[in-house]
Parts: C-alpha cells; structure tokens; sequence
C-alpha cells in the first residue's frame, strides 16, 4: 500500500474543482481525508489492501466533504485514482 499526501490530494481536488466549478471548502478535511489510506497503527496498516484502503478514502472524502459541493463524485474519483495510483 501506499500513502496517499495532501499535496497529492490537493492536485487531484484542483482539477476537479476546475472542471467542476467548485472550490475546497476545507482544507483541514482534506489533508484529514488524504491521511485514511496510508494509516497505520504502530506500525501495522489500518486497510488491509489497496481496495479497502480507496474505498475508505471515498468514504472519507464523501463524510468530510472538503468540497463545497460534489463530495460524492469526488470520493469517487479519488478511489479510482488511488486504486490506479497504488497498484
């Protein structure tokens, strides 16, 4: 698995947001969301595969809406990015 960064997460929601005429509502909600699929507890991976680990981000992303609007096709576009992106 690999974690995903904010930075990362912040290029992926730029382009949404450009094509989507939205803007980022929360900052804060999405560096929290960009941190789901890389958690780890002491030392052990949360998700316990690449899959799990996207779905939880777009769960994540749909809960934390960073977005002013469109939360639900962005947690969607980022599951499918971090699945092409980590496997």
């Amino acid at each position: 698995m690999r974690p995903l960064s904010p930075e990362q997460l912040l290029l992926i929601a730029d382009e949404f947001c450009e094509f989507h005429r939205c803007q980022v509502r929360s900052f804060s909600a999405l560096v929290a969301a960009a941190a789901v699929p890389g958690a780890r507890l002491d030392g052990v991976w949360v998700h316990a595969s690449v899959s799990a680990a996207a779905a939880a981000l777009q769960e994540a992303v749909s809960q934390l809406r960073p977005l002013d609007r469109h939360n639900a096709e962005f947690g969607a576009l980022c599951r499918e990015v971090y699945l092409h992106w980590a496997t």
